[in-house]
């Protein structure tokens, strides 16, 4: 009884150590980077199809804080997390990954002025192999990732169903592309995107706990994931440094996060879901970001082919813009409907 009391306490202390190192180190840097950017005076261009009010408010706004949260998390999981253990590997690699293919596009768009940066089409085409390689190393890691079966929270008398491997595949692909690019697309006003992010990152814990644990795996019917549990200790890190980001992103913003930032948390989230084997729990805990890039996918359709906006602007947090709410409105209420979903969804799980 008291060595583990002991261990829980390592674990706490762990868990504390993480989470101050990532705030303090990405609130230093985030800070030296803005006083950096201003005497340089390296700004992202604002997209000028964006609302009207965001040319002026937003203008001189220093980018690519997204970085930071990068480096701190890494930085703090080189230190402070057991490197060696393969699922922490597999998440820096697609985050380090998907980061890089942010940075690309956001250097596009400050050095050469470039408001729409790196080709989209190239963005996918980089993500989709990348995902395709570390489904192969999640495999070599546990055959349970070989597993195509997609574990249902809904029902009691049936939990799972089979997908035939190639479409396994790509569902797995299309889960980490697809909440990569809504983090991204959610990444529109100030301090939106990162209270959603911390929202999804304390459920994922939540889920990475009950699967890295037999006994709870077995309570809640989800397949055991052995040796996962380190990924608890990623996700604190991480929310330590998208703390202190949202510390200079709250309106007014004095920097943004960026497609570095955005693609990179919005991967790791996408993995770690993946890694856990709660794809369809992640899906309802993360609707927020499923809305926004619906809209964006709605808008463009109905354009295409009928020629008419169903949204005044997409993705939709501009629409609320557009019909008169306020940035700070917009904020707030989407921070709520992201708790309300992730409740749902932890609900679901639980019960």
């Amino acid at each position: 009884m008291l060595s583990s009391l002991f261990f829980l306490k390592i674990l706490w202390i762990k868990a504390t150590i993480c989470f101050i190192f990532s705030y303090l180190l990405g609130f230093i840097s985030i800070k030296k980077y803005i006083q950096f950017i201003h005497n340089k005076k390296l700004f992202q261009p604002i997209r000028a199809e964006g609302p009207e009010t965001h040319l002026k408010a937003k203008k001189n706004t220093p980018t690519m804080g997204g970085i930071f949260i990068i480096l701190s998390t890494l930085v703090t999981t080189f230190l402070f997390i057991d490197i060696t253990n393969r699922y922490i590997l597999v998440v820096c690699c697609i985050m380090l990954t998907f980061a890089s293919i942010g940075l690309v596009d956001d250097i596009l768009k400050v050095v050469y002025k470039n408001p729409k940066g790196f080709r989209g089409s190239y963005k996918i085409l980089i993500q989709f192999l990348v995902i395709g390689m570390a489904f192969l190393w999640l495999n070599l890691i546990d055959s349970t990732h070989g597993s195509t079966f997609v574990f249902l929270p809904f029902f009691e008398s049936v939990k799972f169903f089979y997908l035939p491997l190639p479409f396994y595949i790509i569902f797995v692909t299309m889960l980490i592309v697809g909440t990569s690019n809504a983090v991204n697309l959610t990444d529109g006003l100030d301090g939106l995107v990162s209270v959603p992010a911390i929202i999804n990152l304390l459920c994922l814990i939540l889920l990475i706990h009950a699967s890295s644990s037999p006994e709870l795996a077995l309570k809640f019917s989800v397949p055991p994931i052995m040796f996962s549990g380190e990924l608890i200790f990623f996700c604190i890190s991480l929310i330590g440094s998208i703390l202190a980001f949202l510390t200079f992103n709250l309106k007014p913003a004095k920097i943004f996060m960026g497609d570095v930032g955005s693609l990179g948390i919005g991967s790791s989230l996408g993995i770690i879901a993946i890694i856990v084997k709660q794809e369809l729990v992640f899906f309802i805990i993360s609707l927020l970001f499923v809305i926004e890039a619906s809209s964006v996918i709605i808008q463009v359709f109905s354009y295409k082919i009928f020629k008419k906006r169903v949204f005044k602007m997409a993705p939709i947090h501009h629409h609320f813009e557009k019909i008169g709410w306020s940035e700070k409105k917009v904020v707030y209420n989407f921070w709520l409907a992201s708790l309300i979903f992730a409740s749902i969804g932890v609900l679901i799980f639980l019960f």
